[in-house]
């Protein structure tokens, strides 16, 4: 499928707001709410995006001292490992999973989780098996002294996020016996967002890029004496930006990340980033696919 770049807007959209973007944020992405829907549409009938997932953001819900984390590593089994590390890891949110060049430099494999225990669990992560290479890191911390206050009526308006992951906005209202004023305002309320970073709902894009002919969204992997400060200046200006804030990978790589628009513009990215004194780029990660973890918030809802 050949893609437009106000295909990807509506991606980012959904990413950030599901199916409930208000006119606001739509105008914001340069959409009006037909196109989002007829755009997001033809993406799922060609396969390239496969869902919209309602998940939870633990850390507000439950309250108390959380870490979100990341697995990154490469597996002969990338997707075995994943659904193992799933099955064992309480709060697996999302697994991305890629291909690279050279094979086996960058990670073919991510799985994003929360942790209320994060030493106690990245050692039992590096004590499975399956993996050829893996990293912990942390991407984020969170402190909340006591959990969320949300009503029965909220709970189970999340619920029917989470059961009905195409419900569009008129949809919530007749499943939820509610006007649309009454479930703008919750959903003002519940979902995460950085201006409300108490929310408790998240949503998710499930998508297959591998679909897609003329787009990716791409990790280059960069050997360099640069600070990442220092990096973030010489790059940011082209579209990059620097993935967990500048962390080794390997001890050895920082990856910057940025959408790519075809062939060209990949070639023309690499040559930006080695015309740079003090950077090499010692590999390319495409990141093919993204999966939704969200068949543990059932029971957390209880």
């Amino acid at each position: 499928m050949i893609v437009e770049k106000n295909d990807i807007a509506a991606v980012r959209l959904a990413e950030i707001h599901g199916l409930f973007p208000t006119d606001g944020e739509l105008a914001g992405a340069g959409l009006k709410r037909d196109e989002f829907r007829k755009r997001l549409a033809q993406l799922v009938s060609a396969g390239v995006v496969k869902g919209i997932r309602a998940t939870v953001c633990v850390p507000p819900l439950l309250g108390g001292d959380w870490v979100w984390a990341m697995v990154m590593g490469t597996s002969r089994r990338s997707l075995g490992v994943a659904n193992a590390l799933a099955a064992k890891l309480p709060f697996v949110s999302e697994v991305v999973l890629n291909s690279g060049l050279p094979e086996g430099l960058g990670p073919n494999l991510a799985v994003l989780f929360y942790s209320r225990d994060f030493d106690s669990e990245a050692r039992f992560i590096q004590s499975m098996p399956g993996f050829e290479y893996r990293e912990v890191q942390r991407i984020a911390g969170y402190s909340f002294p006591m959990a969320m206050k949300i009503s029965a009526d909220e709970k189970e308006l999340v619920r029917f996020l989470v059961r009905n992951p195409n419900a569009d906005a008129d949809a919530l209202s007749a499943g939820m016996g509610k006007d649309e004023r009454w479930v703008r305002a919750k959903l003002e309320r519940l979902v995460w967002r950085e201006e409300n970073r108490c929310g408790v709902v998240r949503f998710q894009v499930e998508a297959n890029w591998g679909k897609v002919d003329n787009f990716g969204h791409c990790h280059f992997l960069l050997e360099t004496g640069h600070r990442p400060e220092q990096l973030e200046r010489l790059v940011g200006g082209e579209g990059f930006e620097l993935v967990l804030g500048g962390a080794m990978y390997r001890n050895r790589y920082v990856q910057v990340e940025a959408d790519v628009w075809g062939m060209g513009r990949l070639l023309d990215s690499v040559a930006f980033l080695e015309q740079i004194e003090g950077i090499r780029v010692a590999g390319v990660v495409w990141n093919r696919e993204v999966v939704a973890h969200n068949r543990w918030v059932d029971g957390l809802l209880k």
